[in-house]
């Protein structure tokens, strides 16, 4: 080899190349970290399309007449003092039946935990209801209660026949045992 052909190969060929090699593999890093954020972005164009369908079914949903007055009634349900909402609410339902159809016989708050919320650190409360009456009644009176007071979840109900002084069979008892969610904003941060 001649003098001058070391020199044109280290200059010529290799660094070339070197550089080549550093450029494309620069370029394949690069368009690897492209590829990493558009399917991030892609994938977060998914949720908010998806997220966006939903809220306009929700707007759509409210739009039904009288739906978005029945969210902000419940709004205000959740926002009063829940004893006494829950006291107005019971006294203007069975005003609506007549003692024979359906009468509240107790109002209490049970002695044991809840199987429901026990495991959860959520705020709540218990009360058992007892009413004496027909069945139709009752379910109207039950069903018009959880409509008003949303936060409310039935834990369970008892249904027993009551035997009256002539040993008929002409009203039942209901024991229903409610739970009722609290507003997590209105529990004080430690």
């Amino acid at each position: 080899m001649s003098k001058h052909t070391q020199p044109i190969l280290l200059f010529g060929l290799i660094l070339p190349g070197v550089v080549v090699l550093l450029l494309l593999g620069g370029v394949f890093a690069g368009r690897g970290k492209l590829l990493v954020k558009k399917e991030t972005k892609e994938e977060l164009f998914e949720s908010f399309k998806e997220a966006s369908e939903k809220l306009s079914t929700i707007e759509e949903e409210l739009s039904i007449e009288g739906r978005r007055d029945q969210m902000e009634y419940w709004d205000a349900q959740l926002k009063k003092e829940f004893v006494q909402s829950l006291s107005q609410n019971l006294n203007e339902i069975t005003e609506q039946f007549t003692e024979d159809q359906l009468i509240r016989t107790e109002l209490s708050r049970p002695t044991s935990r809840s199987p429901l919320a026990s495991s959860t650190e959520n705020p709540h409360s218990r009360f058992k209801l007892s009413f004496e009456g027909g069945f139709g009644p009752m379910q109207s009176a039950l069903a018009e209660l959880e409509m008003r007071m949303p936060q409310l979840v039935l834990e369970s109900l008892d249904i027993q026949p009551v035997v009256d002084s002539g040993g008929s069979r002409s009203k039942l008892r209901f024991d229903a045992t409610y739970l009722a969610w609290h507003d997590i904003s209105d529990v004080e941060a430690p």
